[in-house]
C-alpha cells in the first residue's frame, strides 16, 4: 500500500484558534493507497499534551470509505511510529456533501516533534478518484 502525502498545511485563526487546513489532495494511485498529511512540527504548532480538533473533509467522493482515520508520532518528521487510531468510523455515508467529519483528539501526555494524520491504513478499497484535505484546530 502506498502513501500519497497532502501538501503543506495552510492557517488561519478563527474565534482564537488556529486552524490548519491542508490544501486538496490529489487522487490516488492506487485503490488500496493511504493519505498522509505533512508533518505538523509541535514546535510550531502547540498541540503536545492538549486535546484539539481534528479531521477530514472529503471533497470528490471516494467508491467507499470503510478507512481509518489515524495520526502518527515521529522524532524526526521522516520516520513513524505505529498508527494510533482516532476514528474507524469511516462508512460509505461519509461523501462529499456529509463533510467535513470532526473529532476530538486527545493528545494529553503525548510529547513528540512531529505529528501527522494518516487516512486508510486499514487498506479499505477507496478507488482512485476521490480527494480530501486533511484539518486540525487547537488554542
Amino acid at each position: 500500500m502506498a502513501v500519497t502525502a497532502a501538501a503543506a498545511f495552510a492557517s488561519s485563526t478563527t474565534a482564537g484558534y488556529t486552524v490548519r487546513t491542508t490544501p486538496t489532495t490529489s487522487v490516488l494511485a492506487g485503490a488500496t493507497d493511504s493519505f498522509a498529511s505533512p508533518a505538523i512540527d509541535t514546535s510550531v504548532n502547540s498541540i503536545e499534551n492538549k486535546k484539539i480538533v481534528c479531521g477530514i473533509d472529503i471533497k470528490v467522493n471516494f467508491t467507499d470509505n470503510a478507512a481509518h482515520f489515524d495520526y502518527q508520532l515521529s522524532h524526526n518528521g521522516t520516520d513513524w511510529t505505529a498508527d494510533v487510531q482516532i476514528s474507524s468510523d469511516g462508512a460509505p455515508a461519509m461523501t462529499a456533501a456529509g463533510g467535513p467529519y470532526l473529532h476530538i483528539l486527545d493528545l494529553s501526555d503525548v510529547y513528540a516533534p512531529y505529528v501527522r494524520f494518516v487516512w486508510n491504513t486499514n487498506g479499505a478499497t477507496l478507488g482512485t478518484s476521490g480527494t480530501m484535505q486533511f484539518f486540525f484546530a487547537y488554542k
